[in-house]
């Protein structure tokens, strides 16, 4: 499947008229709210609207019978709202469930949905071989209908594309939990929704040929992630053999409906058929699946979820509860799984990139990220998703991964806009994950071209077997092969990564971990180092500070950066990161400076930063000028950038020799450094858990040390990290600083040399 999509028209939801996004927090408020009222509403450990366990046949009842199901529902919309299976409220309901069978189709797929996110034990095992079964015979064998399911098992020709999905979700859940599902299910199925997608590319409540019905959102939503799921299967050998992009024409077809027609869906009499909630619920799933953050332009979530929240009552509930098929506790639960659900964390954006003036072949594992990361998923117990973005999307957007996943067959023409996004994200703190499809050689010479472009002094090498990331999570010790990782670092942390033969998306592509587990521990090895095992993001929740341009600053403060040959530079991001910070709170720009260190280029700066990363020499010119620059009332701040101790000791040695007869002082923690008016106490610094692990130990105190000239603070020297600090993102491996903590302590040190305006946030 190509997931360019492009040619879609400006896709508008029918929410898109709202003009403000619901924050991270609000989304949590919501949550919260509807998960106590839908315990409200639970009587006798379960939610249904009858209490009296049906007697007879679910095919004899009204609908077909879906008792079971809202308590199945309302269940799996807690579970995904964070609350516990061992919640004795929560295992109520499961004991309900499973004494109490069913036969409709809704209650089925549903059930089997909850089996899946449970934890397993023999009794929800048997409950999910006996209601997949069930599911699993109950497709329609002949006519137009072949393929679709009723309400419930029997022979009526009653179809409708409402009833199937569910049916599918219970059986793409079923085959998650080991069930074996044959191919010919899956082929029957995928016939089925693609003979009955209209021309237009939408899909309808049934079929053009067995009902007026007009195509809706609701029903065009479900047939894309209905042929989502069955492509997983069927066509996963489809890119093994890396002969180009996967492509699947009616998906994309489908994509184009929606973003040409899903603005119509709140005025549009004709789409009264569809129930929103349930439809909210339908675009998560195929935002989720696709990797797509947009449709059309337009972030489905962020959308989504403001209109959810503006909906919600008081009470905590969504809908009138005057449907039969969909009540309030349906209809709220529909909604909070949307919330939860579309919410997870962004561990991953699969970037799309051109080679020169052409699509290049970003994209010939379709599902090879989705599997990685779904892995990931179960193996630390969170729900995770990845993305997939391109040189248009915003950097504040694609850094809500840690992760950027990059693949090719190719040599490949990098286009300037490509790099420079890739490279903006590196800085920003991300990690590049490039694999070498098919182990093409061509592109990793490919890879490593662009490594060269972006970063010239750097070079891929053979990651340390010893490395942290090997030793820290799952060990490569442990491994029964080895595959060959490439790596390029700043000397403070891990930036890119290269696969350049083992080929890792094969095996993620065809979801092959029981023979290859090794290829899916290295990412999810790579994912536990970059977020320091414990700082995924909901959506929406991010570190990254964009520059805002209608902002004009009152003050620029000039930091002079100084420039040595070495790693003088590691991570210039924290630098912009923190300008676009004051400018924001106390309408000060930082313009820094490159100063070549002996060369009499600090100029009128007042603050001069140098930082680095591996051992230097530093000239009898280069300390010689740092010296007069303090002595002339010029601040120096000195950081070991990363806590890399080899820099530490450069940097300590060249400050001997500027100054033999005074030595480096811990400020105490009544310094006045700490009592500027930026805020904060000293009590409040975090230092990263590496730094706890390695030496620091668990102090809230600083350690920033100092020099003092003619009573004044001159030379600031932390052999904490600060500037790794600065960047934002919780990487692991770092001797230092929390981010909160690096740019607080940044901050404060800006504010004792030159006194920086109020802070206006406040």
């Amino acid at each position: 499947m190509r997931l360019t999509w492009n040619a879609v028209a400006v896709f508008v939801l029918f929410f898109a008229s709202m003009s403000f996004a619901a924050s991270p927090a609000a989304v949590e408020k919501s949550i919260n709210l509807a998960k106590e009222w839908l315990y409200k509403q639970q009587q006798n450990g379960n939610w249904e609207e009858s209490q009296a366990v049906e007697k007879k046949a679910n095919a004899q009842s009204p609908k077909g019978g879906q008792f079971t199901g809202r308590t199945a529902l309302a269940v799996l919309a807690l579970l995904s709202s964070g609350e516990s299976s061992q919640d004795p409220r929560i295992k109520s309901a499961v004991d309900f469930l499973l004494k109490t069978p069913t036969q409709g189709v809704y209650a089925l797929g549903l059930r089997c949905q909850l089996w899946l996110q449970l934890p397993p034990t023999p009794a929800t095992r048997e409950a999910m071989l006996r209601d997949s079964k069930i599911l699993f015979t109950s497709a329609k064998q002949t006519g137009n209908a072949k393929g679709m399911y009723d309400y419930a098992p029997g022979s009526s020709k009653a179809y409708s594309h409402s009833r199937s999905q569910y049916a599918v979700l219970g059986m793409w859940a079923a085959a998650q939990s080991g069930v074996e599902v044959p191919d010919s299910y899956w082929r029957m199925v995928e016939e089925a929704w693609r003979r009955n997608q209209e021309t237009s590319g939408g899909w309808t409540y049934m079929s053009p040929k067995d009902n007026e019905h007009p195509a809706t959102p609701g029903m065009t939503t479900v047939g894309v992630a209905t042929l989502l799921i069955t492509q997983e299967y069927l066509r996963a050998q489809d890119g093994v053999q890396c002969k180009g992009n996967q492509t699947n024409d009616a998906i994309e077809k489908g994509i184009k409906w929606l973003g040409e027609n899903m603005d119509k869906f709140a005025t549009d009499k004709s789409y009264s058929r569809d129930f929103p909630y349930p439809t909210l619920y339908a675009y998560e799933r195929v935002g989720v699946a696709s990797g797509l953050r947009y449709f059309g332009g337009v972030d489905w979530y962020d959308k989504g979820s403001t209109w959810a929240i503006k909906k919600q009552s008081e009470a905590g509930n969504w809908g009138s509860g005057q449907s039969s098929l969909f009540s309030s506790v349906a209809e709220t639960s529909f909604a909070m799984l949307f919330l939860a659900k579309g919410r997870a964390p962004i561990v991953i954006s699969k970037f799309r990139y051109d080679n020169g003036k052409k699509e290049a072949n970003w994209n010939q594992r379709s599902r090879d990220a989705a599997n990685a990361v779904r892995f990931i998923g179960r193996t630390i117990e969170r729900e995770l998703t990845f993305q997939v973005v391109d040189n248009k999307a915003s950097l504040e957007d694609i850094l809500e991964a840690p992760l950027m996943y990059i693949a090719g067959n190719e040599d490949v023409d990098w286009t300037d806009a490509d790099k420079a996004k890739i490279k903006a994200y590196v800085e920003g703190g991300g990690i590049v994950v490039a694999n070498a499809d098919c182990g093409n050689a061509s592109f990793t010479t490919a890879i490593k071209k662009l490594a060269k472009d972006m970063f010239p002094d750097s070079e891929f090498g053979e990651l340390p077997q010893d490395d942290l990331i090997y030793t820290n999570y799952y060990p490569r010790k442990n491994w029964k092969t080895k595959p060959s990782v490439l790596a390029l670092t700043n000397g403070a942390r891990v930036q890119m990564v290269l696969f350049p033969q083992a080929d890792p998306a094969k095996a993620w592509q065809l979801q092959d971990s029981k023979s290859r587990l090794e290829l899916f521990e290295l990412p999810a090895d790579l994912l536990l180092y970059a977020v320091d095992r414990q700082n995924l993001r909901y959506r929406g929740e991010r570190y990254y500070i964009s520059d805002n341009p209608s902002i004009k600053p009152k003050t620029t403060i000039t930091v002079a950066r100084l420039k040595y040959a070495g790693f003088w530079d590691p991570e210039p991001g924290g630098w912009r990161r923190l300008s676009n910070l004051l400018k924001r709170t106390r309408s000060t720009a930082i313009e820094t400076k490159p100063a070549e260190l002996g060369k009499g280029q600090i100029g009128d700066a007042k603050i001069a930063h140098l930082t680095g990363t591996y051992e230097y020499s530093f000239t009898a010119a280069q300390t010689d000028e740092m010296k007069k620059f303090a002595e002339a009332g010029g601040t120096l701040v000195i950081d070991v950038a990363g806590g890399n101790a080899k820099f530490a000791t450069s940097a300590e040695s060249a400050l001997a020799t500027m100054f033999p007869d005074q030595k480096l002082e811990t400020l105490p923690s009544d310094h006045k450094l700490y009592a500027t008016p930026v805020g904060g106490t000293a009590d409040e610094i975090v230092y990263r858990n590496y730094a706890i692990r390695n030496g620091v130990g668990r102090t809230t105190t600083p350690r920033l040390q100092g020099i003092t000239i003619n009573g004044r603070l001159a030379v600031i020297y932390s052999r904490e990290d600060l500037s790794v600090g600065l960047v934002g993102q919780a990487v692991d491996g770092i001797i230092g600083y929390s981010t909160a903590t690096a740019t607080k302590l940044m901050t404060r040190i800006l504010d004792s040399a030159i006194r920086l305006p109020p802070d206006n946030s406040k």
